[in-house]
Protein backbone atom coordinates (compact mmCIF):
# COMPACT_ATOMS: atom_id res chain seq x y z
CA UNK A 1 0.00 0.00 0.00
CA UNK A 2 2.82 2.37 0.93
CA UNK A 3 4.60 1.58 -2.37
CA UNK A 4 1.42 2.34 -4.32
CA UNK A 5 1.00 5.68 -2.56
CA UNK A 6 4.65 6.54 -3.21
CA UNK A 7 4.28 5.68 -6.91
CA UNK A 8 1.17 7.89 -7.19
CA UNK A 9 2.99 10.75 -5.48
CA UNK A 10 5.94 10.47 -7.89
CA UNK A 11 3.65 10.34 -10.92
CA UNK A 12 1.76 13.38 -9.60
CA UNK A 13 5.01 15.31 -9.21
CA UNK A 14 6.07 14.50 -12.79
CA UNK A 15 2.62 15.46 -14.12
CA UNK A 16 2.81 18.80 -12.29
CA UNK A 17 6.27 19.47 -13.75
CA UNK A 18 5.13 18.62 -17.29
CA UNK A 19 2.06 20.86 -17.11
CA UNK A 20 4.16 23.74 -15.74
CA UNK A 21 6.40 23.58 -18.80
CA UNK A 22 3.57 24.53 -21.15
CA UNK A 23 0.86 27.15 -20.66
CA UNK A 24 -1.89 28.91 -22.63
CA UNK A 25 -3.44 32.18 -21.44
CA UNK A 26 -6.78 33.61 -22.55
CA UNK A 27 -6.91 37.42 -22.30
CA UNK A 28 -8.90 40.34 -23.60
CA UNK A 29 -10.39 43.81 -23.28
CA UNK A 30 -14.01 44.98 -23.45
CA UNK A 31 -14.39 48.77 -23.70
CA UNK A 32 -17.46 50.95 -24.24
CA UNK A 33 -18.00 54.71 -23.97
CA UNK A 34 -20.52 57.43 -24.71
CA UNK A 35 -18.84 60.06 -26.89
CA UNK A 36 -19.63 63.27 -28.71
CA UNK A 37 -17.86 65.53 -31.20
CA UNK A 38 -18.85 69.14 -31.90
CA UNK A 39 -18.80 69.00 -35.71
CA UNK A 40 -19.44 66.78 -38.69
CA UNK A 41 -16.31 65.67 -40.55
CA UNK A 42 -16.23 66.31 -44.31
CA UNK A 43 -13.48 66.59 -46.91
CA UNK A 44 -13.57 70.37 -46.56
CA UNK A 45 -13.89 70.44 -42.77
CA UNK A 46 -10.72 69.94 -40.70
CA UNK A 47 -12.57 68.49 -37.71
CA UNK A 48 -11.57 65.15 -39.24
CA UNK A 49 -8.09 65.56 -37.73
CA UNK A 50 -9.33 64.71 -34.22
CA UNK A 51 -8.37 61.04 -34.14
CA UNK A 52 -10.72 58.69 -32.34
CA UNK A 53 -13.60 61.19 -32.30
CA UNK A 54 -17.16 60.31 -33.38
CA UNK A 55 -18.07 61.15 -36.97
CA UNK A 56 -20.50 63.97 -36.19
CA UNK A 57 -22.33 66.20 -33.74
CA UNK A 58 -24.31 63.41 -32.08
CA UNK A 59 -24.12 61.11 -29.08
CA UNK A 60 -22.28 57.95 -30.09
CA UNK A 61 -21.58 54.65 -28.38
CA UNK A 62 -18.04 53.63 -29.28
CA UNK A 63 -14.93 51.99 -27.89
CA UNK A 64 -11.75 53.82 -26.95
CA UNK A 65 -9.44 50.84 -26.51
CA UNK A 66 -10.20 48.37 -29.31
CA UNK A 67 -11.94 45.41 -27.70
CA UNK A 68 -10.22 42.08 -28.24
CA UNK A 69 -10.00 38.38 -27.43
CA UNK A 70 -6.57 36.77 -27.49
CA UNK A 71 -4.65 33.61 -26.78
CA UNK A 72 -0.96 33.36 -26.00
CA UNK A 73 1.10 30.34 -25.08
CA UNK A 74 4.56 29.34 -23.93
CA UNK A 75 6.35 25.99 -23.93
CA UNK A 76 9.66 25.31 -22.19
CA UNK A 77 11.78 23.24 -24.58
CA UNK A 78 14.67 22.84 -22.15
CA UNK A 79 18.28 23.98 -22.43
CA UNK A 80 17.26 27.66 -22.30
CA UNK A 81 14.94 27.30 -25.33
CA UNK A 82 11.21 28.04 -25.37
CA UNK A 83 8.45 28.48 -27.95
CA UNK A 84 5.64 31.05 -27.92
CA UNK A 85 2.58 31.95 -29.96
CA UNK A 86 0.00 34.73 -29.87
CA UNK A 87 -3.25 35.24 -31.79
CA UNK A 88 -5.62 38.18 -31.22
CA UNK A 89 -9.11 38.96 -32.55
CA UNK A 90 -10.61 42.48 -32.57
CA UNK A 91 -14.37 43.21 -32.32
CA UNK A 92 -16.96 45.94 -31.63
CA UNK A 93 -18.85 45.12 -28.40
CA UNK A 94 -21.80 47.44 -29.17
CA UNK A 95 -22.76 45.28 -32.17
CA UNK A 96 -20.63 42.15 -31.73
CA UNK A 97 -19.25 42.67 -35.24
CA UNK A 98 -15.71 41.83 -36.30
CA UNK A 99 -13.56 44.98 -36.16
CA UNK A 100 -11.45 44.51 -39.32
CA UNK A 101 -11.08 42.02 -42.15
CA UNK A 102 -8.61 39.38 -40.88
CA UNK A 103 -10.16 37.45 -37.99
CA UNK A 104 -6.82 37.50 -36.12
CA UNK A 105 -6.20 41.14 -37.03
CA UNK A 106 -4.41 42.10 -33.80
CA UNK A 107 -1.47 39.70 -33.81
CA UNK A 108 -0.79 36.20 -35.13
CA UNK A 109 2.75 34.89 -34.85
CA UNK A 110 4.88 32.00 -33.66
CA UNK A 111 8.22 32.56 -31.91
CA UNK A 112 11.31 30.63 -30.85
CA UNK A 113 13.29 32.09 -27.91
CA UNK A 114 16.76 31.44 -26.55
CA UNK A 115 17.47 32.89 -23.11
CA UNK A 116 20.99 33.72 -24.27
CA UNK A 117 20.47 34.69 -27.92
CA UNK A 118 17.02 36.31 -28.13
CA UNK A 119 13.82 35.60 -30.08
CA UNK A 120 12.94 34.98 -33.73
CA UNK A 121 9.28 35.40 -34.71
CA UNK A 122 7.27 34.83 -37.90
CA UNK A 123 3.79 36.09 -38.78
CA UNK A 124 1.80 39.26 -38.14
CA UNK A 125 3.20 41.57 -35.47
CA UNK A 126 3.65 45.23 -34.54
CA UNK A 127 6.51 46.95 -36.34
CA UNK A 128 9.61 47.89 -34.29
CA UNK A 129 9.07 51.67 -34.70
CA UNK A 130 5.50 51.28 -33.43
CA UNK A 131 6.66 50.50 -29.89
CA UNK A 132 8.53 53.82 -29.56
CA UNK A 133 5.40 55.69 -30.69
CA UNK A 134 2.90 53.71 -28.59
CA UNK A 135 4.83 54.13 -25.34
CA UNK A 136 4.95 57.91 -25.92
CA UNK A 137 1.19 58.45 -26.17
CA UNK A 138 -0.32 58.76 -22.66
CA UNK A 139 -3.61 57.50 -24.13
CA UNK A 140 -2.01 54.43 -25.72
CA UNK A 141 -3.37 55.34 -29.17
CA UNK A 142 -6.89 55.01 -27.76
CA UNK A 143 -9.95 57.25 -27.81
CA UNK A 144 -10.60 60.91 -28.46
CA UNK A 145 -7.56 62.15 -26.52
CA UNK A 146 -5.01 60.07 -28.40
CA UNK A 147 -2.28 61.58 -30.54
CA UNK A 148 -0.91 58.38 -32.04
CA UNK A 149 -3.01 57.48 -35.07
CA UNK A 150 -3.08 60.86 -36.81
CA UNK A 151 -0.10 62.63 -35.34
CA UNK A 152 2.74 60.63 -33.82
CA UNK A 153 3.49 58.74 -37.03
CA UNK A 154 3.81 62.16 -38.76
CA UNK A 155 1.28 61.14 -41.38
CA UNK A 156 2.88 57.77 -42.09
CA UNK A 157 1.34 54.37 -41.39
CA UNK A 158 2.67 50.93 -42.31
CA UNK A 159 1.10 49.76 -45.61
CA UNK A 160 -0.52 46.37 -45.03
CA UNK A 161 -3.00 44.86 -47.49
CA UNK A 162 -3.74 41.99 -45.10
CA UNK A 163 -5.14 44.47 -42.56
CA UNK A 164 -8.12 45.01 -44.86
CA UNK A 165 -7.59 48.76 -44.62
CA UNK A 166 -5.41 49.89 -47.50
CA UNK A 167 -2.13 49.17 -49.25
CA UNK A 168 -1.47 52.88 -49.73
CA UNK A 169 -2.36 54.80 -46.55
CA UNK A 170 -1.00 58.10 -47.83
CA UNK A 171 -3.65 58.11 -50.56
CA UNK A 172 -6.34 58.86 -47.96
CA UNK A 173 -4.41 59.97 -44.88
CA UNK A 174 -5.20 60.23 -41.99
CA UNK A 175 -7.43 57.18 -42.47
CA UNK A 176 -5.93 53.79 -43.22
CA UNK A 177 -2.69 51.98 -42.72
CA UNK A 178 -1.58 49.96 -39.74
CA UNK A 179 0.94 49.75 -36.91
CA UNK A 180 1.49 46.07 -37.78
CA UNK A 181 3.02 44.22 -40.68
CA UNK A 182 2.03 40.84 -42.11
CA UNK A 183 4.37 38.22 -43.60
CA UNK A 184 7.02 39.33 -41.09
CA UNK A 185 10.30 37.78 -39.98
CA UNK A 186 11.69 39.51 -36.89
CA UNK A 187 14.39 39.24 -34.24
CA UNK A 188 14.43 40.60 -30.66
CA UNK A 189 17.60 40.69 -28.57
CA UNK A 190 17.76 39.65 -24.92
CA UNK A 191 17.63 42.42 -22.33
CA UNK A 192 21.13 43.79 -21.66
CA UNK A 193 20.70 45.79 -18.46
CA UNK A 194 17.64 47.60 -19.83
CA UNK A 195 18.83 47.84 -23.45
CA UNK A 196 16.94 45.89 -26.13
CA UNK A 197 16.74 45.95 -29.93
CA UNK A 198 14.27 44.65 -32.51
CA UNK A 199 14.68 44.28 -36.29
CA UNK A 200 12.01 43.02 -38.71
CA UNK A 201 11.41 42.52 -42.43
CA UNK A 202 7.91 42.19 -43.90
CA UNK A 203 7.82 40.35 -47.21
CA UNK A 204 5.85 41.93 -50.05
CA UNK A 205 4.87 38.53 -51.51
CA UNK A 206 2.48 39.38 -54.37
CA UNK A 207 0.61 42.34 -52.90
CA UNK A 208 2.63 45.01 -54.71
CA UNK A 209 2.87 47.17 -51.57
CA UNK A 210 6.65 46.81 -51.21
CA UNK A 211 8.95 45.23 -48.64
CA UNK A 212 9.15 46.80 -45.20
CA UNK A 213 12.32 47.04 -43.12
CA UNK A 214 12.32 48.38 -39.56
CA UNK A 215 14.28 48.38 -36.34
CA UNK A 216 14.30 49.93 -32.90
CA UNK A 217 16.64 50.34 -29.93
CA UNK A 218 15.08 50.90 -26.51
CA UNK A 219 16.49 51.54 -23.06
CA UNK A 220 14.23 51.12 -20.04
CA UNK A 221 15.78 51.02 -16.57
CA UNK A 222 14.79 52.78 -13.38
CA UNK A 223 12.95 56.04 -14.16
CA UNK A 224 14.34 56.36 -17.73
CA UNK A 225 12.91 55.27 -21.07
CA UNK A 226 14.64 56.18 -24.33
CA UNK A 227 13.73 54.83 -27.75
CA UNK A 228 14.75 55.16 -31.40
CA UNK A 229 12.79 53.63 -34.28
CA UNK A 230 13.10 53.45 -38.05
CA UNK A 231 10.96 52.07 -40.86
CA UNK A 232 11.25 52.17 -44.65
CA UNK A 233 9.37 50.65 -47.57
CA UNK A 234 11.21 49.61 -50.76
CA UNK A 235 9.52 48.63 -54.00
CA UNK A 236 5.82 48.44 -54.78
CA UNK A 237 3.20 51.19 -54.46
CA UNK A 238 4.63 52.53 -51.18
CA UNK A 239 8.27 52.69 -52.31
CA UNK A 240 10.37 55.34 -50.56
CA UNK A 241 7.96 55.95 -47.69
CA UNK A 242 8.94 55.55 -44.06
CA UNK A 243 9.49 57.14 -40.67
CA UNK A 244 12.15 57.74 -38.02
CA UNK A 245 11.11 58.47 -34.44
CA UNK A 246 12.69 59.00 -31.04
CA UNK A 247 11.43 59.42 -27.49
CA UNK A 248 12.60 60.16 -23.98
CA UNK A 249 10.63 59.72 -20.74
CA UNK A 250 11.67 60.31 -17.14
CA UNK A 251 9.51 59.13 -14.25
CA UNK A 252 9.80 61.57 -11.34
CA UNK A 253 7.27 59.63 -9.28
CA UNK A 254 4.73 62.42 -8.92
CA UNK A 255 4.77 62.98 -12.70
CA UNK A 256 6.31 61.37 -15.79
CA UNK A 257 7.22 63.86 -18.57
CA UNK A 258 7.31 62.45 -22.12
CA UNK A 259 9.04 63.92 -25.19
CA UNK A 260 8.55 62.49 -28.69
CA UNK A 261 9.69 63.49 -32.20
CA UNK A 262 9.19 61.90 -35.62
CA UNK A 263 9.91 62.68 -39.26
CA UNK A 264 8.18 60.85 -42.09
CA UNK A 265 8.66 60.37 -45.81
CA UNK A 266 5.29 60.14 -47.55
CA UNK A 267 3.69 60.86 -50.90
CA UNK A 268 4.74 59.36 -54.23
CA UNK A 269 8.23 57.88 -53.82
CA UNK A 270 8.56 59.50 -50.40
CA UNK A 271 8.85 62.97 -51.94
CA UNK A 272 7.00 64.70 -49.07
CA UNK A 273 8.28 65.09 -45.53
CA UNK A 274 6.25 65.74 -42.36
CA UNK A 275 7.51 66.45 -38.84
CA UNK A 276 5.87 66.08 -35.45
CA UNK A 277 6.77 66.69 -31.83
CA UNK A 278 4.82 65.93 -28.69
CA UNK A 279 5.09 67.00 -25.05
CA UNK A 280 3.05 64.84 -22.71
CA UNK A 281 2.84 63.58 -19.14
CA UNK A 282 1.15 61.11 -16.85
CA UNK A 283 0.69 61.51 -13.10
CA UNK A 284 -0.85 59.40 -10.34
CA UNK A 285 -3.88 61.18 -8.90
CA UNK A 286 -6.05 59.65 -6.20
CA UNK A 287 -7.04 56.14 -7.22
CA UNK A 288 -6.13 56.68 -10.85
CA UNK A 289 -3.92 58.27 -13.48
CA UNK A 290 -4.10 61.74 -15.03
CA UNK A 291 -3.05 61.96 -18.72
CA UNK A 292 -2.20 65.04 -20.78
CA UNK A 293 -0.47 65.77 -24.07
CA UNK A 294 0.18 68.50 -26.61
CA UNK A 295 1.19 67.59 -30.16
CA UNK A 296 2.07 69.69 -33.23
CA UNK A 297 2.35 68.18 -36.70
CA UNK A 298 3.93 70.22 -39.54
CA UNK A 299 2.94 69.10 -43.03
CA UNK A 300 5.09 69.36 -46.12
CA UNK A 301 4.04 72.33 -48.27
CA UNK A 302 3.59 69.88 -51.14
CA UNK A 303 0.25 68.80 -49.69
CA UNK A 304 -1.18 72.13 -50.85
CA UNK A 305 -3.57 72.62 -47.94
CA UNK A 306 -4.59 76.01 -46.56
CA UNK A 307 -3.19 75.29 -43.11
CA UNK A 308 -0.12 73.08 -42.84
CA UNK A 309 0.00 72.87 -39.04
CA UNK A 310 -2.11 70.44 -37.02
CA UNK A 311 -2.22 70.79 -33.25
CA UNK A 312 -3.99 68.71 -30.64
CA UNK A 313 -4.49 68.85 -26.89
CA UNK A 314 -5.52 65.68 -25.07
CA UNK A 315 -6.61 65.46 -21.44
CA UNK A 316 -7.95 62.44 -19.57
CA UNK A 317 -8.32 60.60 -16.28
CA UNK A 318 -8.54 56.86 -15.57
CA UNK A 319 -10.19 55.97 -12.26
CA UNK A 320 -9.31 52.44 -11.16
CA UNK A 321 -12.18 50.45 -9.69
CA UNK A 322 -9.84 47.43 -9.49
CA UNK A 323 -6.66 46.15 -11.13
CA UNK A 324 -8.68 45.12 -14.19
CA UNK A 325 -11.56 47.60 -14.39
CA UNK A 326 -11.50 51.39 -14.75
CA UNK A 327 -13.75 54.31 -15.55
CA UNK A 328 -12.31 57.01 -17.81
CA UNK A 329 -13.03 60.50 -19.07
CA UNK A 330 -11.10 61.72 -22.13
CA UNK A 331 -11.13 65.06 -23.95
CA UNK A 332 -9.48 65.89 -27.28
CA UNK A 333 -9.36 69.28 -29.00
CA UNK A 334 -7.66 69.67 -32.40
CA UNK A 335 -7.28 72.24 -35.16
CA UNK A 336 -5.48 72.25 -38.47
CA UNK A 337 -5.49 71.13 -42.07
CA UNK A 338 -8.32 69.54 -44.00
CA UNK A 339 -8.41 65.97 -45.25
CA UNK A 340 -5.35 65.08 -47.29
CA UNK A 341 -7.43 62.65 -49.33
CA UNK A 342 -8.41 65.51 -51.64
CA UNK A 343 -6.04 68.23 -50.40
CA UNK A 344 -9.19 70.29 -49.87
CA UNK A 345 -8.44 73.86 -48.75
CA UNK A 346 -10.50 73.64 -45.56
CA UNK A 347 -11.22 76.49 -43.19
CA UNK A 348 -8.12 77.80 -41.48
CA UNK A 349 -8.37 77.86 -37.71
CA UNK A 350 -11.35 75.46 -37.46
CA UNK A 351 -11.34 73.45 -34.23
CA UNK A 352 -12.81 70.09 -33.33
CA UNK A 353 -13.49 69.09 -29.71
CA UNK A 354 -14.66 65.69 -28.55
CA UNK A 355 -15.10 63.93 -25.23
CA UNK A 356 -15.90 60.41 -24.06
CA UNK A 357 -16.96 58.78 -20.79
CA UNK A 358 -16.46 55.06 -20.64
CA UNK A 359 -15.86 51.78 -18.84
CA UNK A 360 -12.98 49.42 -19.63
CA UNK A 361 -12.52 45.85 -18.33
CA UNK A 362 -9.43 43.73 -18.93
CA UNK A 363 -9.18 40.02 -18.29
Amino acid sequence: MKKSLLALAVLGAFAGTASAQSSVTIYGVVDMSIARNNCVATAANPCAVNAGAPAGDAWTMQQSTTSRLGFRGNEDLGGGLSAQFQIEHRFNPDTGAQNQTPFWNGRSYVQLTSAAAGSVYLGREYTPAFWVELKSDPFGNDGVGQTGVTYLWAGYMTPDSASGVTTNPQANWPAGGSGRSSNTVGYKTPNFGGLTANVAVSLAESTGQGRGLGFNAEYAAGPIYAGLGYEKITGGSADGRGVVNLAFHYDLGMVKPIFYYAKSKVGAGGNLSNKVYSLAATAPLGNGVLKAGYTRLSLDSGWGVAEDKLTKLGLGYNYNLSKRTNLYFDLGSASGAASLATAAPGNKGERSTAYAIGLRHQF
